[in-house]
């Protein structure tokens, strides 16, 4: 093992800590950390034996391990892409709700008062 291998699965091990530790959300946590933990053991497998990459690589009928990466990394990225504007979509959502809750207990107080 070298020590790029060592560094690989000491950031794949610290990314999927900090992402799971700091990730909004009570629904769906247990999906997370078991997502987070099958992409460490993922991650330290591909680094250790790149050889079996490229034989899963084969399997599908794509040349090489790192073109298998690179098409892993594409659709993940657009999963990421979609998760995160839904996501802000439900939070505008919820910032729309609050407004108007506020702008009707703020125009009760104003009848009260008269």
């Amino acid at each position: 093992m070298s020590i790029f291998q060592l560094l690989l699965i000491a950031a794949v091990i610290i990314a999927a800590s900090i992402a799971v530790r700091y990730l909004p959300g009570e629904r769906s946590l247990a999906l997370k950390r078991i997502f987070a933990i099958s992409f460490v053991l993922i991650a330290v497998l591909a680094i250790l034996f790149p050889g079996v990459l490229t034989y899963i690589a084969g399997f599908f009928g794509i040349g090489r391990g790192t073109d298998l990466l690179l098409y892993v990394f594409i659709v993940m990225t657009l999963l990421f892409a979609v998760a995160t504007v839904r996501a802000k979509a439900r939070s505008d959502a919820r910032v729309t709700d609050l407004a108007r809750a506020v702008a009707l207990m703020e125009a009760r107080i104003r009848e009260d008062k008269r």
